[in-house]
């Protein structure tokens, strides 16, 4: 098959989905497109030029933005599919029009999956993993107590941001960190806030760190997702470095990882006991992932994920 794939990269991320894709037997043609706000980005010569099967877009923004294009797509009864988040800005509700010009769409968020098949959407759940060229074992010295390696929410207060809620509960824990610069003036003062942007640099965080945070919020200020947990990379990548990970207690979350490999917390009020329990247990926490990096190499790379996404799309296309 013949897949235009349109992508914003992000650290040379995004365009391994392409190189998933070609390892699945495909033809990839990669078409960067660096604004997926801009209006008709994606023009219809880009398109004929490629002479695609299928269109992958790296989200759903591309569809939204550049009308023309998707109405040549629909017109030809080119297929068109995407395997990403949500656009936390706003209710996922609100794009149900743009789900709708989707042929098979794979979404990353649970609760949006089920609203898509409600709604008569070709939607088929498929969570994030990890890239094992960039993520693999890397443990050191651990000369932090709890780190979180991910960015505030920019669009509330640190009063309402939960990542700041739930690490400014523990302020009174040492070497607590923060590993962006995006938390600078938004936690407590004995939190240490520190840069760290490229993978190598989380990797290192991670090895760094007996207790490694999965504060799985969704961003954007908007109450629709208060009770909504997202699974981003980090729930991954953690696992797949052999280090220890603690993450909120939600069913989709331990049906990848067991209770035996992540420790699981209900809520903010739980939250500093449980911390306080695997830090004083060198042990379990040493147990548990030993078992969680085994099952993210066995289950959770982002191979497994194209791998399945391919038999779909073989089997419905």
């Amino acid at each position: 098959m013949r897949i235009l794939f349109i992508y914003k990269d992000y650290f040379g991320r995004r365009k391994l989905y392409g190189k998933y894709l070609e390892e699945n037997g495909h033809k990839v043609i990669y078409l960067l497109k660096k604004h997926k706000r801009d209006k008709n980005s994606v023009t219809v010569d880009e398109i004929k030029k490629a002479k695609p099967d299928l269109v992958w877009f790296l989200n759903a923004h591309y569809v939204k933005y550049n009308p023309n294009a998707v109405e040549y797509l629909q017109d030809k009864k080119i297929p068109m599919t995407f395997y990403h988040g949500v656009p936390g800005r706003f209710p996922f509700t609100d794009w149900l029009d743009i789900w709708k010009k989707f042929t098979i769409v794979f979404p990353v968020l649970y609760e949006l999956h089920e609203y898509l098949l409600k709604n008569g959407v070709n939607s088929h759940y498929m969570p994030f993993g990890f890239h094992p060229n960039q993520y693999y074992k890397c443990i050191a010295s651990k000369k932090y107590n709890v780190s979180f390696a991910g960015t505030v929410d920019a669009l509330v207060s640190p009063k309402k941001d939960n990542r700041c809620r739930y690490l400014n509960s523990i302020k009174n824990l040492n070497k607590v960190v923060a590993h962006s610069i995006s938390f600078k003036g938004k936690l407590h003062k004995n939190i240490i806030v520190k840069a760290c942007k490229t993978h190598q640099e989380q990797k290192q965080a991670y090895s760094q760190t007996k207790i490694n945070l999965d504060l799985p919020f969704v961003s954007g200020g908007t109450s629709f997702y208060d009770n909504i947990y997202h699974l981003r990379n980090r729930f991954f990548e953690i696992p797949a470095t052999g280090n220890f990970m603690m993450s909120i207690r939600c069913p989709k979350f331990i049906e990848l990882f067991p209770e035996d490999t992540v420790g699981y917390y209900d809520d903010i009020e739980s939250f500093r006991e449980i911390v306080i329990k695997y830090l004083k247990d060198k042990k379990i926490r040493n147990k548990m992932a030993e078992k969680s990096y085994k099952l993210a190499h066995q289950k959770h790379t982002f191979k497994h994920r194209f791998k399945e996404m391919c038999k779909i799309l073989k089997s419905e296309l």
